[in-house]
């Protein structure tokens, strides 16, 4: 199953598109270990990933129409 992931901010440049396609993840841990193991720069920022348009808070299993976004670090006021 392939999923489609939205990318913002820093992501989007760091993979040089706005969207990026994964094969095989089945829930949220294995995407993020997916993608660690593409981007390892991941594994030193803080980011998180929306299913969705709601944030995962645990392992949440991705079905293949999810809309699947990776959230950069934010701050605000």
């Amino acid at each position: 199953m392939a999923l489609t992931i939205q990318l913002f901010g820093q992501f989007k440049e760091m993979a040089g598109s706005p969207t990026l396609q994964v094969e095989g993840a089945a829930d949220t841990d294995a995407l993020r270990r997916k993608l660690e193991t593409m981007f390892p720069e991941l594994q030193s920022i803080p980011y998180l990933i929306a299913v969705d348009k709601d944030v995962a808070t645990g392992n949440t299993v991705l079905k293949p129409a999810a809309v699947i976004a990776l959230l950069p670090p934010y701050s605000g006021g």
